[in-house]
């Protein structure tokens, strides 16, 4: 029985291998193709035009951000595997969240983040790698619910009432959940499925289990100052090709935030961050050229360089 068992899984995995390379490259033609429409709405003369007559002071200015950015993901990043294993090591650390943005760059929704830390971690077991993942992606998505709900009604034009009761209703949910992530593993571990019996899922349950209060106040103070960081980052690239106050550059930056996080089947997102900026910024008189530029020097000083660094730290994997 277990010889078949055997066979047979062995036999599904050419299958599940061709079937994943299938969805990947659907996903990046499909990121292609929403580019390309962007582009049938946008004037490219103007997109190119904007583009070289940037501020260069500006775009230096949101490239030098690119450091508290990383230091940041890396300072929260190692607080966490500390909690673990406080005697990890900042190399393991940095070439962890690193390697994680190379693969994740590459995968729908980032999801090879996952992946990608755990395979840098060798002082940590894999399930708790992955647990304190899911608590860094969850605690970063609370934050972008809250600002995108609160932008959207803004931007949408809902009545005083409804924005009230949609944005309080979204701090209360999504605070609820940012303090209390042990909600995930708890629904999953009402279904039912084979593998959750398995060693690695209880190292992923310790993992989540090991925040408390102070860990969660310090986590948010992160995650808020992070978030906060990549705005400042899309404010000056805004003004590096033309005025925008600081309450317009929010409204968008938050709104298409939360959006590419609610739509997670890009790779690295790109497609969906662009049209959904060109989109949301247009709803406060910004011009298209403006926000795609902004929005694609975005993606390449914050996910592109940083994936391009994480290369150098592949791991060296068994033979076998």
């Amino acid at each position: 029985m277990e010889a078949r068992e055997e066979l047979m899984s062995e036999l599904e995995q050419p299958r599940s291998r061709l079937r994943s390379i299938v969805l990947l490259a659907g996903r990046a033609l499909l990121a292609v193709i929403l580019l390309v429409l962007l582009f049938q709405f946008v004037n490219v003369s103007d997109v190119v035009t904007s583009f070289l007559t940037a501020r260069i002071e500006y775009l230096a200015g949101a490239l030098l951000l690119v450091v508290p950015n990383l230091g940041l993901q890396m300072l929260k990043w190692r607080y966490f595997v500390r909690l673990i294993n406080p005697q990890s090591t900042n190399f393991e650390t940095a070439a962890s969240l690193l390697f994680g943005i190379s693969l994740g760059t590459v995968t729908p929704g980032q999801i090879g983040e996952f992946g990608g830390r755990a395979l840098r971690h060798t002082s940590i077991p894999v399930g708790a790698i992955v647990g304190l993942t899911m608590v860094d992606r969850l605690q970063m998505m609370c934050v972008m619910g809250i600002a995108g709900t609160a932008s959207l009604t803004i931007l949408l034009h809902l009545g005083t009432v409804l924005r009230a009761l949609l944005v309080g209703l979204a701090v209360a949910v999504f605070l609820g959940l940012f303090f209390n992530p042990k909600v995930v593993p708890f629904l999953i571990s009402r279904v039912r499925l084979k593998m959750l019996r398995r060693p690695w899922v209880q190292d992923f349950n310790e993992a989540v289990a090991v925040f408390r209060s102070r860990q969660l106040i310090i986590a948010l103070l992160l995650s808020v100052t992070f978030y906060l960081v990549i705005y400042l980052q899309m404010f000056i690239l805004l003004n590096a090709f033309s005025s925008v106050k600081p309450g317009d550059a929010f409204l968008g930056f938050a709104a298409m935030m939360f959006l590419k996080a609610l739509i997670p089947i890009f790779l690295g997102d790109l497609g969906i961050r662009e049209a959904s900026s060109v989109y949301f910024y247009s709803l406060r008189g910004i011009a298209a050229a403006t926000s795609l530029d902004a929005s694609l020097l975005l993606f390449v000083i914050n996910v592109l360089f940083p994936s391009i660094l994480g290369l150098f730290f592949v791991p060296k994997l068994p033979s076998k």
